[in-house]
């Protein structure tokens, strides 16, 4: 059996808050004596009896620890000792507040890091992290699994408190207890977990607390070097610490110059490691032909035989695409469009070198701004009196590959996958034998990731590889996209490397339309101009970590060698080859607000209203209409009908008047019914979504599922599917008079007996064979969850939101007020599936008013204006809406002939309204 390890996260509460606090002239300032002040202290508490209870960091992330222990009651000893700590002798900053730390324990079967023994991913490791989003201060939230082997040693002045269940993102939904110390009480859980981009975790080694790495100016974790100088330069800061090499600002001595140095650490320069050497020379010899303007280009090195190995690179004055995303949103279509195109001549002059790049993505592409007369006129230009130019670069060569050379090579030793998995294509994470076309997917997924603030597979529950093999490319809501540049998109993205353009050069020429109106330089400037601290604008929740590349975030796009954005803003210096970020900025208002409001709201009333036609008449009347036609087809299905016949014929008014005889004919019924519909399911479960379907009898008794549940002999006599009154029926007299519907039915939602999910059917009468009475003999229907119409979302790139709503009345809660009125949320972008949300009365009210069932509704002319969705991301956003009843055509397969329905559900297309 594997060994249960015991993981535990701990950070500071507020740390953001706590350095803008701090006392300093500029950032720079602020950042070391938060580290002076908090950090260390902080990290000589965690180090404080860590070896005693077994236990070691495993890696940092700025003032967040993640830690291993061997047992679980050695690591809730420690953590309730670190807390007594910071509560009897605390972190106190110049203002008297007291610094506070919250911390997260879960054990499971630890998965070991493949490039690195000493490191763990997995789910497991993702489960405390994920723990530690509902923690504050002072607290010590632990898993299910911790809270049982806690409660089987009842340890001294140690309570467990169950908060309840919540749902971890990239987990499951799971219950959260408290462990409780020195008769403390529960103190409530943060209701909402921030989301924002989280930090990059650096793996170190434990040490005693007078050798911990010291701190870099932005929080991070670089390792000790004495070193002072390589060849003709001299080394100042440390700007980042990867697993193999240590990167450094330097400075020429004769000529006064800024370089990048990037060092090898010396415990991979002793007996052993000759081939690491070798291989970096190799590498060095390669990248350093290159020499192109849309790539940062290697100027100098040490030599084989030196007792240190270093690479001298360009030191660009610039901001990694990662990075202006986080800070101002998605981009525009032409400036996403012109980065990546001139990426993509970047890539084109590697390629024709016989290399490949391997780690393409945002934080490896970087802008920066030079005058006019310094590139050729092929960048981007800013007209006026200092005509710069905005250059995109490609950095970190140090992946390349030669074309020729299948082998891993040296970077396999600072890169856990060989690249970045959210950008990797289905064949990089297979072999490292790939060509440029891997290239131009990592190329595609980042030109997704500046258009739509993420990743494309940021919120897939499957692993990357996964996710990038098999997931469609999710629709892009952020930015509104013309069709063609989506087309380009989708071919960048090809799974198969023979559907992607052949060569990054035929990408630029396909993205060059779309560039018209660009203006890099502007953008720079916006960012360079900012001071301060800020949050990340980007639209979807990047909490989820991504189950390959463990407590990075799946955002997290920056290689191990990155310093930290809070330093490079602090000090202004500029970013060089390797180098990426961490953290956000506020969203930079418009100059002239109410213009570019009034235009936002004209483009909102021309697209919302198409938007929503397109998504009312299109893919899901064509996928209600799919149901019908299987439902009635096979409802007259002679073996279906003869079945169902068979088991009415059973049937008595009165249950007691039923014989022995009449049971054993029904069960040999059932049993040739439970045959038809497994058929019938596994038949048709690839044509048709459906959470399950179901047979009811002439009484209402369902007599047959597919798949299976304890439903099955329950009698839903009451439900609107079986009878089609409109609602499900309370009233004994009204039940017990209801019969099988008579013509194809949507049912108003209801709640189900088996899951309690909020559900809508689709239900069909069975007739009798060759009967030409109307009178059903039973119901045949499929269920769906609520959230589940998936197909509202397909093929929809623009920025608005598709919603479905349900304007009649339901029975999502039985015997209430509320149910008979109606504005139930069928489907919602960030809806849970099969679960309640409703319209505010106000807004279902205006929404009935204007009759949107009857002919001759115009959604244009009943555009909403400050719309307020229950499901609002952040809580009371408004939007703009626009809205489209939903009609259908089904072909009657009783009579021949196709019958049109209007459910009673509106499509709704909204987008928020800029703050």
């Amino acid at each position: 059996m594997a060994e249960l390890k015991t993981f535990l996260f701990t950070d500071i509460c507020g740390s953001v808050r706590l350095k803008g606090a701090m006392t300093g002239r500029d950032v720079s300032e602020r950042d070391r004596a938060f580290i002076d002040t908090v950090l260390r202290p902080h990290r000589e508490h965690i180090q404080r009896n860590l070896a005693d209870r077994g236990g070691r960091v495993v890696s940092t992330a700025g003032d967040g620890h993640f830690l291993v222990f061997a047992t679980t009651i050695d690591a809730a000893l420690w953590a309730v000792d670190v807390q007594r700590i910071h509560r009897d002798d605390p972190i106190e900053l110049p203002s008297g507040e007291q610094v506070e730390v919250r911390i997260s324990i879960h054990v499971g079967v630890p998965q070991i890091d493949p490039s690195d023994a000493t490191n763990f991913i997995g789910k497991n490791v993702d489960y405390a992290a994920r723990l530690n989003d509902y923690a504050t201060g002072g607290q010590i939230l632990v898993s299910r699994s911790v809270m049982a082997i806690l409660d089987d040693v009842d340890l001294d002045g140690v309570d467990l408190h169950l908060h309840g269940d919540y749902q971890l993102k990239g987990i499951k939904t799971v219950p959260v207890y408290e462990l409780l110390y020195d008769g403390s009480k529960p103190r409530p859980l943060r209701e909402r977990p921030k989301s924002g981009p989280e930090r990059e975790r650096q793996s170190i080694h434990t040490m005693p607390v007078e050798g911990l790495s010291p701190t870099t100016p932005g929080g991070g974790v670089g390792l000790l070097s004495k070193l002072q100088r390589v060849g003709n330069y001299e080394l100042e800061e440390l700007l980042g610490s990867g697993g193999m090499g240590d990167v450094y600002r330097a400075r020429h001595t004769q000529f006064d110059r800024t370089r990048a140095v990037k060092v090898i650490k010396p415990q991979f320069l002793g007996e052993g490691h000759e081939d690491i050497v070798r291989r970096f020379y190799n590498e060095i010899k390669a990248v350093g032909k290159l020499e192109h303007k849309n790539i940062v280009v290697a100027i100098d090195s040490s030599a084989p035989s030196d007792l240190v190995h270093y690479l001298v690179m360009e030191y660009i004055d610039g901001v990694g695409l990662d990075q202006l995303v986080a800070m101002h949103g998605p981009l525009s279509v032409p400036d996403a469009c012109e980065t990546i195109r001139q990426a993509a001549r970047g890539l084109q002059y590697i390629h024709r070198n016989g290399m490949v790049h391997r780690d393409i993505k945002p934080s490896n592409l970087m802008l920066s701004v030079i005058d006019n007369d310094q590139v050729h006129s092929d960048s981007s230009v800013m007209e006026g009196a200092e005509r710069q130019r905005g250059v995109v670069k490609i950095l970190d060569l140090g992946l390349a590959l030669l074309a020729q050379d299948g082998q891993d090579r040296l970077t396999r030793y600072e890169n856990r996958a060989m690249g970045t998995g959210m950008y990797m294509s289905p064949e990089q994470w297979k072999t490292t034998s790939v060509d440029i076309r891997a290239d131009i997917y990592s190329l595609g997924c980042s030109l997704y990731h500046l258009l739509a603030g993420h990743p494309p597979f940021a919120d897939s529950e499957l692993r990357p590889e996964k996710a990038h093999e098999k997931s469609a490319i999710p629709p892009i809501r952020a930015t509104s996209l013309p069709r063609k540049l989506w087309d380009v998109i989708r071919k960048m993205m090809a799974k198969r490397p023979e559907d992607r353009y052949a060569e990054p050069d035929e990408v630029a020429a396909a993205l060059l339309p779309f560039c018209e109106g660009h203006n890099l330089p502007a953008l720079f400037h916006e960012f360079e101009d900012y001071d301060g601290d800020y949050e990340s604008r980007t639209p979807t929740d990047p909490a989820a970590s991504s189950r390959a590349e463990t407590w990075r975030s799946r955002w997290s796009t920056g290689s191990t060698l990155l310093p930290t954005r809070r330093w490079l803003l602090g000090t202004g210096v500029p970013i060089l080859m390797a180098l990426g970020f961490a953290g956000g900025a506020l969203w930079l208002l418009d100059k002239s607000r109410e213009e570019a409001l009034a235009r936002a709201e004209a483009d909102a009333r021309q697209q919302l209203p198409a938007t929503a036609k397109t998504a009312a008449h299109a893919n899901l009347p064509k996928a209600i209409s799919e149901r019908f036609d299987l439902l009635t087809r096979s409802a007259a299905d002679p073996q279906l009908q003869g079945i169902v016949a068979r088991i009415n014929a059973t049937r008595r008014d009165d249950a007691d008047k039923e014989t022995e005889e009449d049971r054993q004919q029904r069960a040999e019924a059932v049993k040739d019914l439970e045959a038809w519909i497994k058929d019938f399911g596994f038949r048709n479960q690839d044509a048709v979504q459906a959470d399950s379907l179901f047979v009811n009898d002439v009484q209402g008794y369902q007599v047959s599922r597919f798949p299976k549940s304890d439903s099955i002999g329950k009698n839903y006599r009451d439900r609107d599917y079986f009878h089609g009154k409109g609602r499900n029926l309370t009233d004994p007299a009204e039940i017990a008079a209801a019969k099988p519907i008579s013509d194809p039915r949507v049912s108003a939602v209801y709640r189900s007996t088996t899951t309690n999910n909020l559900k809508v059917a689709f239900s069909v009468p069975i007739l009798a064979e060759g009967s030409a009475d109307d009178d059903a003999i039973g119901v045949l229907a499929m269920s769906l969850n609520v959230a589940q119409f998936q197909v509202l979302e397909e093929g929809f790139t623009g920025s608005a939101e598709i919603v479905l709503i349900d304007l009649r009345r339901d029975s999502a809660d039985e015997d209430t007020a509320e149910a008979s009125e109606g504005g139930l949320i069928l489907h919602h972008p960030r809806q849970t599936t099969g679960k309640r949300a409703r319209l505010a009365d106000t807004w279902r009210d205006a929404i009935r008013a204007t009759h949107p069932l009857e002919p001759g509704f115009r959604s244009e002319d009943h555009f909403l204006v400050g719309y307020e969705d229950p499901l609002a991301e952040p809580q009371g956003q408004k939007y703009w809406a626009a809205f489209e009843p939903v009609r259908f055509t089904y072909h009657n397969a009783a009579t021949g002939e196709d019958q049109e329905m209007a459910p009673g559900w509106v499509v709704l297309a909204q987008k928020p309204i800029p703050e």
